[in-house]
């Protein structure tokens, strides 16, 4: 499927998703169980769990390898294409 990592969550960690609701938060992090992720992305199945997070690891990549555009610049071709205004 990814090729994100899944690293192990303690046991307090996992007690905490569980009070929350699959949700957590604190100053620095968010943690979410995969029934919270799949629920706020609006997966329903296997399938389009793998293409969203194949999609998200493209995304890092393009980053990565500097493929980006100015936020200005996409708004204003937004904007020119359909008519939203950034």
């Amino acid at each position: 499927m990814s090729n994100f990592t899944k690293p192990s969550l303690t046991q307090e960690q996992e007690q905490a998703l569980v009070r929350g609701h699959g949700f957590v938060h604190g100053d620095s992090y968010v943690l979410i169980s995969w029934q919270m992720f799949r629920e706020i992305m609006g997966i329903g199945t296997d399938e389009e769990l793998a293409a969203s997070l194949t999609a998200i690891e493209e995304g890092l990549a393009d980053i990565e390898a500097g493929r980006t555009f100015p936020m200005e610049q996409v708004l204003r071709e937004l904007d020119e294409k359909y008519g939203v205004q950034g």
